[in-house]
């Protein structure tokens, strides 16, 4: 459980930067830059210190996994976030997420997590609603509306389909005697997500849609590189990590937390303000997680 909740803090730096990069380029740019230096980071670690982690089936089933959760995952949350906003995608994601992970991990993996369990997910996402159906500043939004809402469905089914899938990979690995260890697990996930992105931005780019930055390489760079870092390298690493313990839908319900982390985070580095609904959100949303470890 510890990698889980490592997990949340750094998915929360990791919200920050994204958002700087999203102000510095488009949003499919944004998250094929972020993923390519992802890939490149975790592919040397893999090769170089852990060449053996490899398993014929079971990377394949990791590259699947990847291409369900970074690659439909990710693209459906970007088009969400354009059209309902940070708020509402992130509650829509998470929730369903861990819903829709513990559900398959039932149903695929014959792996169902318990009652008082189910009662800590819950306790975690009533927390998240609180939070994040407080009333703030409007954002800025367009495109429609219901797909936006779908795009954020999708992504929430698609994130909670690719960690079942990856509980299913790492099956396969240890009953051949072989450890795939959470940065090699990332790195094949990464690699396959990118590819999917990867079309996505040669057919925009061939479109000429991207719009141009509007500042300087270097300071582009920085931001890419701390995204990465706390997410698809640190953050995914330590998330794979945490699935050799926990089931899909404990480990999303405890990462779920990660946006209530983000409400001391944007007070800190935004000045937002910190309104009462939000903080009882957050208190209660890591009450689950407290009572989650208690009964683990």
């Amino acid at each position: 459980m510890t990698f889980a909740i490592i997990t949340a803090v750094l998915f929360a730096f990791s919200a920050v930067f994204n958002t700087r990069i999203t102000k510095l380029l488009d949003e499919v740019t944004a998250n094929f830059y972020r993923l390519l230096a992802a890939c490149i980071i975790l592919g040397v670690i893999t090769l170089g210190f852990y060449p053996g982690s490899f398993h014929r089936e079971a990377s394949i089933w990791l590259m699947i996994s990847g291409v369900v959760g970074f690659g439909v995952g990710d693209i459906a949350l970007f088009a969400a976030f354009a059209r309902i906003g940070s708020r509402l995608t992130i509650l829509i994601n998470f929730s369903l997420s861990a819903i829709v992970g513990a559900f398959a991990d039932w149903v695929l993996l014959n792996d169902p997590i318990g009652l008082w369990q189910w009662a800590s997910v819950l306790m975690i996402l009533c927390g998240l609603s609180l939070a994040l159906l407080t009333p703030g500043s409007r954002e800025r939004m367009h495109g429609s509306f219901k797909l936006g809402i779908v795009a954020a469905t999708i992504a929430g089914i698609g994130q909670g389909i690719g960690a079942t899938i990856s509980r299913h990979a790492e099956s396969i690995a240890e009953s051949s005697g072989i450890t795939i260890n959470g940065l090699s697990q990332a790195f094949q996930r990464v690699s396959a997500g990118l590819m999917c992105l990867f079309v996505l931005w040669a057919w925009k780019r061939f479109r000429g849609t991207i719009p141009r930055p509007n500042t300087n390489r270097a300071q582009i760079s920085i931001w890419v590189l701390a995204a990465a870092l706390f997410g698809p390298v640190l953050g995914v690493s330590c998330f794979q990590q945490s699935l050799k313990t926990m089931t899909s839908g404990e480990a999303m319900a405890v990462t779920a937390t990660s946006p209530l982390l983000l409400i001391p985070l944007a007070y800190f580095f935004e000045g937002d303000k910190i309104r009462p609904l939000a903080l009882l959100g957050a208190i209660t949303g890591v009450s689950g997680v407290i009572m989650m470890a208690l009964l683990r």
